[in-house]
């Protein structure tokens, strides 16, 4: 088939201003989708790492609190600790007397009935029985053994009645007072409780009074597909999910397939269980689907026995790229158009240069023809000039023409750009609003697992209190009494201030005295600041005027300042001095109370200074700060439309609260009143 030829001149000159307005606009659209492609994986990527780090993360909270609640258990000493002690002391010295009495109570446990129930602390498995109950569905039970390991009490009857054979055990025997036993995935009917469902074990040490020595241990059995519902309830996206390994690759918990459904590859199993969290693509992410982009991370600082565990987090490539997508599909319309812009710019162009040759050909056909009035109005001398002449418009023409070209090209490059910045911008939104939905569910899962313990010790504190009226107290241990109520009651405060954070609750300002708050936040650090050998140093003005705000969370705001402070302080090798300031500021803008916390440590390095405002970010030791106390800070600020500052001065730290005055058209009478009222 021979190819196909343009013939006319016109059709050749739209052909190739075509071709030449195609050609960078095709190379453009290549390059910025390879450019998008990759940017985007890069933003995916991240996202990802950054989902199973704080899944990561949450597994170790929601471990390490259950671990406390056990420990809280254990260390109950009318409850818990004296009922262990008694039945210790119901052996005998000699070791064979011991075994032959342990192994007697076997025999009676395994023939049941009234016999095997007697063996149990009633008393004590009724109370197991009711923390059970108050933990919901998640505990299959909970059992406490003396220290031979056999039974004292239990929430229900577990499967045998000596334990000292069994890891957990073993493991809480010889690690010490320290010790804390955390198990694997235990299969069904092979727990202590012989329950059908998947179970994971926490055990920690019961001590004596003096916190020296073990005197049995208490476990508790947790559902594992409960305690862990949280990764099924992560999604990211439509498509995206979480999932739990072990350190051999197998998968604990996946919200879309079966534990024996699993296929995962070499390559992407030995990217897991890698120890350092990040994301890479997964040629087969064991889901059906092929280059994938993947995040991971491991759990960290769980005692696990022989194993370690891991967050994997995959989204539906479809979903992930999306994005690119409809911007290659907008960019191809985009491209459509102007190809039709530059096929009706041809046709123009070629009519003008083709003219003056028409009109040529007509002349000299005309002239063949013996026609010699035919008029050629090309105002030229000769036919050869005329065509030069031709020739050279047709040029400039063309040159115009490549002109605009350019300029259509730079516009469209402009476009791509400006595009892919919002493309850009919004990925980032997107990030920083997953981020903060995120840390309002860890807000609201740690103020609900501090309302655990709380809770006891509020009961405690009010068994303290009636039975103060049959006792005789000392001065000092009311004031102590006292002063654990008053604390124990802010904590109740702030875990509800954290619940309304994480609800989005509306803040509710009153007028409030900034220095009454100062006080009372001063007068609670002072044991503290004692204990640390660190001097408080009140500077308050005698007059400040009113500010609206919400006084429990102003309070935590200044004892976060203050107990921080108070820690800088401590490692200073001056005296540890912390210095609490008030003073008015007067401004064009208005009056403000501003609160000046310094101290004498040794200040804040510049490479860190500006993430200290950041979630989850702190200079403490591992176990002493969560990395929240200055976010929150810094929140509830804003919040009272105030300004939180912190920067280093001549000898420490300087952190710096102001907040909105409340002043009026009479501004000074009602400032007096004020001040009049308050004292």
């Amino acid at each position: 088939m021979p190819p196909m030829r343009i013939h006319t001149i016109r059709g050749r000159i739209v052909l190739a201003i075509v071709l030449v307005g195609c050609i960078p606009l095709l190379i453009g659209l290549v390059l910025a989708y390879v450019s998008g492609m990759r940017s985007l994986r890069d933003v995916i990527g991240g996202n990802l790492q950054a989902v199973a780090v704080q899944a990561a993360d949450r597994v170790t909270m929601l471990v390490q609190g259950e671990m406390q609640s056990v420990r809280l258990l254990g260390s109950a000493p009318l409850r818990v600790r004296q009922p262990v002690e008694a039945a210790n002391q119901t052996y005998p010295q000699a070791p064979a007397a011991v075994q032959a009495m342990i192994a007697e109570r076997v025999q009676v446990w395994e023939q049941g009935g009234d016999g095997a129930r007697k063996l149990m602390n009633a008393e004590l498995s009724r109370f197991l029985l009711g923390t059970k109950v108050r933990d919901g569905d998640k505990v299959v039970g909970l059992l406490i053994a003396d220290k031979q390991g056999a039974l004292v009490a239990a929430s229900s009857d577990p499967d045998h009645f000596l334990f000292a054979h069994e890891p957990w055990w073993a493991a809480i025997h010889a690690g010490g007072v320290d010790q804390v036993y955390v198990s694997g995935l235990i299969p069904a009917q092979e727990g202590s409780f012989r329950t059908p469902e998947e179970t994971i074990d926490i055990a920690v040490p019961i001590l004596d009074e003096r916190q020296h020595t073990v005197i049995g241990a208490v476990k508790a059995s947790y559902r594992f597909d409960t305690l862990f519902a949280m990764i099924n309830q992560l999604r990211i996206g439509q498509t995206g999910h979480a999932m739990l390994f072990d350190a051999a690759g197998h998968p604990l918990v996946c919200p879309i397939l079966p534990r024996q459904a699993h296929r995962i590859p070499g390559q992407l199993m030995s990217m897991i269980v890698s120890m350092q969290p990040g994301w890479g693509i997964a040629e087969d992410d064991g889901h059906g689907a092929t280059d994938t982009v993947v995040g991971f991370a491991p759990v960290t600082g769980l005692p696990l026995p022989d194993s370690s565990w891991h967050i994997f987090v995959r989204q539906q490539p479809g979903e992930s790229y999306a994005p690119i997508r409809d911007q290659l599909r907008n960019l191809a319309a985009i491209g459509l158009v102007m190809l039709g812009l530059l096929w009706a710019m041809g046709r123009y162009v070629a009519s003008r240069i083709a003219k003056p040759i028409q009109i040529l050909h007509a002349g000299v056909d005309a002239i063949s023809q013996g026609t010699f009035d035919q008029p050629l109005n090309i105002q030229t001398g000769d036919e050869f000039e005329e065509l030069a002449a031709a020739v050279h418009r047709m040029a400039e023409r063309l040159k115009a023409s490549r002109a605009e070209l350019e300029s259509l090209n730079a516009d469209l490059a402009r476009r791509v750009e400006d595009k892919t910045a919002e493309v850009t911008e919004h990925m980032k939104k997107l990030q920083f609003a997953e981020r903060l939905a995120t840390l309002g569910k860890v807000a609201s899962g740690i103020a609900h697992e501090i309302n655990n313990p709380l809770g006891i010790i509020l009961n405690r504190i009010e068994c303290m209190e009636f039975e103060t009226g049959r006792m005789r107290l000392s001065d000092e241990q009311q004031r102590d009494l006292h002063a654990i109520r008053t604390q124990a009651d802010r904590i109740s405060r702030v875990t509800k201030s954290m619940l309304a954070l994480s609800r989005g609750a509306a803040t509710v300002l009153k007028p409030m005295d900034v220095n009454c708050v100062l006080q009372s936040c001063i007068e609670a650090s002072k044991e503290r600041a004692a204990t640390k050998g660190v001097r408080i140093e009140p500077v308050l003005a005698p007059v400040l005027p009113p500010v609206m705000g919400d006084r429990d969370r102003i309070e935590t705001v200044m004892s976060n300042l203050i107990n921080n402070a108070i820690d800088a302080a401590e490692k200073s090798a001056l005296p540890g001095v912390v210095t609490v300031q008030s003073e008015r500021s007067r401004s064009p803008q208005g009056d403000m109370v501003v609160v000046w916390i310094s101290d004498t440590g040794p200040g804040i390095p510049p490479e860190i200074l500006g993430r200290i405002f950041d979630p989850f970010f702190t200079t403490k030791d591992e176990g002493q700060g969560t990395g929240l106390g200055l976010f929150l800070s810094y929140g509830i600020v804003v919040d009272h439309r105030g300004r939180l500052e912190i920067e280093n001065g001549p000898h420490g730290a300087v952190a710096s609260v102001a907040l909105p005055a409340l002043m009026t058209m009479e501004s000074s009478q009602q400032e007096a009143g004020w001040e009049q009222a308050r004292y």
